[in-house]
């Protein structure tokens, strides 16, 4: 996810629809407003219809992920919103029976198949960070395995690192089709901080599960979202 070239053509746009403080906001010193601050300004400005067109004629789905996250009164838009975006699953959804669950004990059948993990580290939070993944197999075993394995080098705000599922596998305790899944991100400075949410591994499952990070250094956060691959 490259997000520079994200804030460019969100900063060429402002300039062509004339919405001066949309582009103050992207281009603040920092360079890291996060994305809610900047889809507020920009339909207060230009008005939502006209947000609405750039976001779905652009070349980037994750404006599309962040106004079903972050705009009220979506819901005209929301099909083609989560079509951009390439959704499968939305948290927000409380009819789907698949979603990550924050307790102990949730029944293995009910999770999301995923392949792949991407970390995303919001702009505006105050770490940077990596990831890796803990697994288990039900109902043979229920204490996660802890990979050793990292993403790589910690990465700075407003990016992203991808890995598949396998890529965490490690010799000894294989990771196997049907393991539950669930990423741990090494915050810097902090400690190793457990996203909570749980999915099912699937190597033919054509699905991504985004996390996105939130929070300071000791008081990480995590949301997510099922995208197709």
């Amino acid at each position: 996810m490259n997000t520079q070239n994200q804030r460019l053509e969100a900063a060429k746009l402002a300039r062509e629809l004339d919405a001066p403080k949309t582009l103050a906001v992207l281009n603040d010193d920092t360079k890291n407003s996060p994305i809610s601050e900047i889809l507020e300004t920009a339909d207060k400005e230009v008005g939502r219809e006209k947000l609405m067109s750039v976001i779905l004629n652009s070349d980037y789905p994750f404006w599309a992920l962040g106004a079903l996250r972050y705009l009220s009164d979506i819901d005209t838009y929301k099909d083609a919103l989560k079509e951009k975006a390439r959704i499968a699953f939305l948290p927000s959804d409380e009819d789907n029976p698949a979603m990550s669950m924050r307790a102990e004990g949730v029944e293995e059948s009910k999770l999301q198949s995923i392949n792949t993990f991407e970390m995303y580290l919001a702009c505006g939070i105050g770490y940077v960070a990596n990831f890796t993944i803990w697994y288990f197999t039900p109902p043979f075993s229920n204490s996660w395995t802890k990979s050793t394995i990292y993403s790589g080098d910690k990465i700075p705000v407003c990016q992203s690192q991808t890995k598949g599922c396998d890529f965490f596998s490690l010799p000894n305790e294989p990771l196997k089709p049907g393991d539950v899944v669930m990423m741990t991100v090494g915050v810097g400075g902090g400690p190793d901080a457990r996203t909570n949410f749980w999915f099912k591994y699937d190597p033919q499952a054509k699905y991504t599960a985004q996390i996105d990070c939130h929070g300071t250094t000791l008081i990480p956060d995590f949301s997510y979202v099922v995208k197709s691959n």
